[in-house]
């Protein structure tokens, strides 16, 4: 009985030696990532210097609008809906329905073919 017990304690150490092997080499390859993903961040603040637009948050390059610019997109183009506005001016469609929902009340309406300034 103690011979099998020693048996499984050296199959364990060995898995667990061979675990902590892969272990290692996961973190020293996530060293690499993380130094991949702060040139990526810099690249798009640089990119985003370039372009004019707002230096990104957190790595990505996201275009956002205003209700302003929603506004003035509706003037143009009332009755659109949500999924069209995001498409023209290039923005999440969440960006353009939080938008909307908060200004449901004072400054924008939803209608039966849309969506409208009040």
């Amino acid at each position: 009985m103690a011979d099998k017990r020693s048996r499984t304690a050296k199959g364990s150490r060995s898995v667990l030696a061979q675990l902590d092997g892969r272990l290692a080499e996961l973190d020293r390859e996530l060293e690499r990532a993380g130094e991949l993903m702060a040139e990526r961040r810099r690249l798009l603040a640089a990119r985003a210097v370039l372009t004019g637009e707002r230096v990104p948050v957190g790595g990505s390059l996201v275009r956002r609008v205003t209700q302003d610019e929603i506004a003035a997109y509706l003037m143009k183009h009332p009755g659109s809906r949500a999924a069209g506005i995001a498409r023209d001016l290039g923005v999440p469609l969440t960006n353009i329905s939080q938008h909307l929902h908060r200004g449901r009340e004072t400054r924008f309406e939803r209608r039966e073919d849309g969506w409208h300034c009040r």
